[in-house]
């Protein structure tokens, strides 16, 4: 018969909640999870105690272990506990559990218990890891304490203080492991705040070295006292997060989705909405990135801190390198320790040294590095000294994003220069940007290093070999580390860093040229992503407008090496092969321009394209077909595709419609589709691939002249269903070109299955370029919205509902986040003009982009007026 412990499941939430808001779990965490700890052990007990009324058992002592065993119980965390005996009547516990157990578990707490001997917790400590650090924080709850006692006695006797290196390898090996998980952008974007990267796991692995190593439970005391209060007021912050996500849940929950960083920003007084969600994630990635760094400084200790003999033998065959510096067993070692306060300078020309050696300082020397940060003053700054040597190291370009991840992880790179404080941590609220702006920029300075040291020369040679003629090398690492700078503040964050970028410049002593160049870098470091990915790229105006914009060649060099590091710094699927195409056709004819003086370039070649052709075509084909080849789709593709392309076009007289596809991922294809071109085919096509959800990613479209439709889309499909549903989507598209079925028949009959609940992401707002001015034949449409499976059949659809004819498109997907652009022209040939048109067909888009309906018109009006709209390309 089981027995009440004196309240039920719900009077326990009531009880739980309560607590939470009396005692404030956002505001004093640890008081929270120390009183929760405080409320289960007065249940475990009491259970404890009349389960051994009830059953007849042998001596026990009850032990809490784990997160429980700290006393650091979250609202809904696992209640661990071990049940340890002396005796040899293990087969006389499991009643006495049981009893334990089911009224606990009656009440909803997810509580385990082992019982294990003091010899089987010993020998299983020595080989389990787990176990091992269960058992490091075990807490005495009831029951014989000589049990207790001679067990911790045991165990810190033969075992926490013994092969302490090997404990801290199986630490390190359970770190690296967690963080080869955690490492995808979704965990970033929604962190696990106990198992990911600096979160409270990583914490424990610190406290457990330290209490091995140091012997002590206060692992505030082998740290400098504002080094330990800053970790700890980061530790404080992920306690009151998980707190929260753990009491809005209603259950076990670490994730920190974006549904409940909504919900839990306000409640730790962030402000609302999107603002007040990226001011909560920067205060989250501080606090991990401190917690990340405190780990790896102990593991660092605890693997490689040579023994006290080692110590005697470095100080007599130590290698001087000056009065301050030395290196000994592969580390470099600060020799006097008065060193930084006689003179702040030295503190560049240690990371100098690291440079010119080779090698990492060791701990003692870091922890002498946070000591001086007060010594970086305005005098340290506009020191001729220190900054000529960041810039030589800067210059020098070995191991440079090492030493400045390692400046930033001291806190000495936000010392020396202040503005970048105001990026660390700083995130977007979107599915796109993957790491805070701090870490993106070091990123980036690493993309550069990867291209120097040539680990990218068989991907990129071009780009390898225009990184290695750079003749000011620093110029560019430095503009890379601080192209996102004015993200910090309001406004333009390219123009804001522009003006940042030129004060810090002015402050190292940058010559009045070079100011203008990192200032004119900064500003204009989103221009060519605008113009590859918005624009068409065979259209004459647009190369001139770009180079005219450039100026001159040098610029053009170090713009396209700052993107590329831009765009691979992002997040892994950020640079895409398509990128680099359009990036390389804009780079190359810019270069044209410059070396030239004329647009025309290597893309523009028709001619020696078409002549290219001869090797795998008939004269008599090559005849047929050469002058019906736009300049713009030869420049796109390959001889051989060409080749394919047309041999494709020469069966559809007999065959009206062909569609291949290349799997290239398992959830992602490259989809080629030939047929005749006819109103409203790119609609009909996004029609058709929303029916069978497959989702586009990219697409680029071409009409030849003799009206043949070639159209390549790069698609994506999540559920692993690829080719099933290519082979539909072919299907569909055919019914529906024939005309046996109607699109909209079909997508009326789906609309029933829509009905599964989507998850919460952040928004994206809406907003609709129409642009008459950068080319001379076509309205050039650019639209920003959120990603949703049938955006672009919604919207081309719109445009073809409203008289437009497509005849360019730049379609492609930023996370959760749409930037298309189509050239368009109506019904006669002429670019969508009138104020009352534009406008219309403007709110029509919005529309769509929200799912509303198009509003009333009385009709397409197309004049020849001056009432043309320019908007220039968005700065995102």
């Amino acid at each position: 018969m089981r027995f009440e412990l004196g309240i039920t499941r719900n009077g326990l939430i009531d009880t739980r909640n309560l607590m939470a808001q009396a005692v404030s779990s956002h505001s004093s965490p640890r008081e929270f999870l120390r009183q929760h700890s405080d409320m289960v052990d007065g249940l475990v007990r009491k259970a404890f105690q009349k389960a051994q009324s009830q059953v007849s058992a042998p001596s026990v002592c009850l032990i809490a272990v784990g997160g429980y065993g700290r006393a650091e119980l979250a609202p809904y965390s696992d209640v661990d506990l071990l049940l340890l005996y002396a005796s040899s009547k293990k087969e006389e516990l499991p009643p006495l559990i049981e009893k334990i157990l089911y009224p606990l578990w009656d009440l909803g707490l997810e509580v385990s218990c082992s019982s294990r001997s003091i010899n089987e917790c010993l020998k299983m400590a020595q080989s389990d890891l787990q176990i091992k650090t269960g058992l490091i924080d075990g807490r005495y709850l009831d029951g014989e304490y000589e049990f207790f006692r001679k067990l911790y006695s045991l165990l810190t006797k033969k075992i926490l203080h013994r092969r302490i290196q090997k404990f801290a390898e199986g630490l390190a090996k359970d770190l690296y492991l967690r963080s080869q998980k955690y490492e995808d952008p979704a965990y970033v974007l929604e962190p696990n705040i106990k198992e990911g990267e600096g979160g409270l796991r990583d914490f424990q692995i610190g406290r457990w070295i330290i209490r091995a190593k140091y012997k002590t439970d206060r692992w505030d005391s082998i740290l400098f006292p504002d080094h330990s209060r800053m970790l700890d007021k980061s530790l404080q912050f992920l306690w009151a997060v998980r707190n929260q996500l753990h009491l809005l849940s209603g259950r076990r929950q670490d994730n920190l989705t974006f549904e409940l960083q909504e919900k839990i920003a306000p409640i730790l007084g962030f402000s609302t909405g999107t603002k007040g969600i990226e001011e909560m994630m920067r205060q989250y990635h501080l606090s991990t990135q401190r917690i990340s760094n405190f780990v790896y400084d102990i593991l660092e200790r605890a693997l490689h801190e040579p023994s006290w003999v080692k110590k005697a033998l470095f100080f007599f065959q130590r290698k001087k390198i000056d009065k301050d510096f030395g290196i000994g067993y592969g580390e470099l070692h600060l020799l006097d320790p008065v060193t930084f306060k006689r003179d702040p300078s030295q503190l560049m020309t240690l990371f100098k040294h690291c440079q010119s050696y080779g090698t990492n300082m060791d701990f003692r020397t870091e922890e002498a590095v946070m000591e001086a940060l007060p010594f970086i003053d305005d005098r340290f700054r506009h020191s001729e000294k220190v900054n000529q040597t960041f810039l030589s190291i800067l210059r020098k370009g070995e191991r440079v994003e090492t030493l400045l991840r390692k400046m930033h992880e001291l806190g000495f790179l936000s010392q020396y220069i202040p503005e970048f404080s105001e990026i660390a941590g700083k995130i977007h609220y979107d599915l796109y940007h993957v790491h805070p702006v701090d870490i993106h920029s070091i990123l980036a300075v690493e993309e550069l290093g990867k291209l120097s040291s040539g680990l990218y020369l068989k991907d990129y040679p071009m780009l390898t070999s225009l990184v290695r003629e750079i003749e000011k090398p620093e110029i560019l690492f430095l503009t890379t580390l601080l192209h996102d700078i004015g993200k910090g503040r309001d406004g333009d964050h390219s123009a804001v860093g522009e003006e940042m970028i030129r004060h810090i410049g002015e402050r190292m002593g940058l010559s009045v040229e070079d100011r203008e160049f990192i200032g004119f870098l900064v500003s204009h470091h989103l221009f060519m992503i605008q113009t590859a990915f918005r624009r068409d790229l065979h259209d004459e105006q647009v190369i001139l407008r770009f180079a005219n914009e450039v100026k001159n060649l040098k610029k053009l060099k170090m713009l396209y090496l700052l993107t590329f590091a831009d765009i691979k710094a992002v997040g892994p699927e950020a640079w895409t092969s398509w990128k680099d195409t359009l990036l390389m056709e804009l780079f190359l004819k810019a270069s044209h321009f410059f070396e030239k003086g004329a647009v025309t370039g290597p893309f523009l070649k028709g001619d020696a394209m078409v002549q290219r052709l001869h090797e795998s075509l008939s004269p008599e084909i090559i005849s047929e077909y050469a002058e019906h080849l736009p300049d713009r789709y030869l420049s796109c593709y390959s001889p051989a595709e060409i080749s394919h392309h047309i041999e494709m076009a020469r069966s559809i007289e007999k065959e009206p419609l062909l569609v291949e596809w290349e799997i290239q991922k398992e959830i992602q294809a490259k989809v080629t589709i030939c047929t005749k071109d006819r109103y409203g085919l790119f609609s009909k096509i996004a029609g058709s691939m929303f029916l069978n959800r497959l989702n586009i990613l990219e697409a680029q479209i071409h009409t030849w002249g003799n009206s043949v439709a070639l159209d390549i889309f790069w698609v994506e499909d999540a559920t692993q269903g690829l080719k099933s549903r290519l082979v539909q989507f072919k299907n569909d598209l055919m019914e529906i070109l024939s005309g046996k079925v109607s699109l909209k028949d079909l997508l009326s009959k789906n609309k029933g299955s829509q009905g599964i609940k989507q998850k919460v992401i952040p928004r994206v707002s809406g907003e609709v370029k129409i642009n008459n001015h950068d080319s001379d034949f076509f309205t050039i449409i650019e639209v920003t919205g959120e990603d949703r499976l049938g955006i672009l059949y919604e919207l081309t659809q719109a445009l073809t509902d409203h008289g437009c004819d497509i005849h360019f498109a730049r379609v492609s997907t930023l996370g959760n986040r749409i930037v298309d652009t189509f050239y368009v022209q109506d019904t006669w040939g002429e670019k969508i003009e009138g104020k009352q048109n534009v406008d219309h067909l403007k709110q029509i888009l919005l529309n769509r982009l929200t799912s509303g309906e198009d509003p009333p018109f009385s009709g397409m009006k197309t004049t020849s007026s001056d009432e043309n709209i320019r908007e220039t390309p968005s700065s995102s």
